[in-house]
């Protein structure tokens, strides 16, 4: 069974003249288990939007979507935060961590469960991170912020990683460590959704599905 299912999905979203313009058309996609699926394509191709979809950030206007076998087209505000929390794991261009916060404090107000900081500490260990745990997300490089939002995305074991241009501005250093992170969620089990139109994921991915206006070509 798929973790992440979307058949016929379609999208249309108002432009700055308010003329509504479609950005996903018959769109169709399963990831299973274990697969990194790279979705590839120029900026504007609609991959972000079919991130957004799988993520529950937005609602499809038209065809089916389910998690883990469960139905989440229209789900309720409950349902879609509690799918979120649970099965889903989230890294965009930028970390989205919050800059007052330290990176052990970021990790463990996304945790569904209750973990000491040595707890966290051994989680940002495997991102190479120990030195910078205590220092307020905001004091961190870009390639380090970027670590800690996988380690973030990762601490509830989510059954799908979304990945939205993870390495946009990072070096081939960071860039190296986010695949590393990416091939290690996949090995636990995660079903992984990258979006991308770097070709430095090539060797990781297990299936490239190549996006243009919205529909896969």
């Amino acid at each position: 069974m798929s973790i992440l299912s979307l058949k016929e999905i379609s999208k249309r979203y108002k432009d700055e003249t308010r003329r509504s313009e479609r950005v996903l058309s018959h769109f169709n996609l399963e990831v299973e288990r274990g697969e990194i699926v790279w979705l590839r394509g120029s900026s504007g191709s609609g991959k972000s939007t079919v991130l957004n979809i799988a993520g529950l950030l937005s609602t499809p206007d038209g065809g089916s979507r389910k998690i883990d076998g469960v139905d989440v087209t229209t789900p309720s505000q409950s349902l879609a935060a509690q799918t979120r929390r649970t099965k889903i794991g989230m890294v965009f261009q930028h970390s989205n961590l919050l800059p007052e916060l330290t990176a052990v404090e970021n990790i463990m107000v996304a945790s569904v469960s209750v973990l000491t900081e040595s707890e966290v500490i051994d989680r940002l260990a495997e991102f190479d991170l120990t030195s910078i745990a205590r220092h307020k997300a905001k004091q961190l490089s870009g390639g380090q912020q970027q670590r800690v939002a996988f380690c973030r995305a990762l601490v509830n074991e989510p059954l799908l990683l979304l990945a939205d241009e993870p390495n946009s501005g990072l070096d081939d250093n960071n860039t190296n460590n986010v695949r590393e992170a990416l091939v290690a969620a996949a090995a636990r089990g995660c079903a992984v959704l990258l979006a991308s139109h770097s070709d430095a994921f090539e060797q990781i991915v297990s299936r490239t599905l190549d996006m243009e206006r919205g529909r896969i070509g």
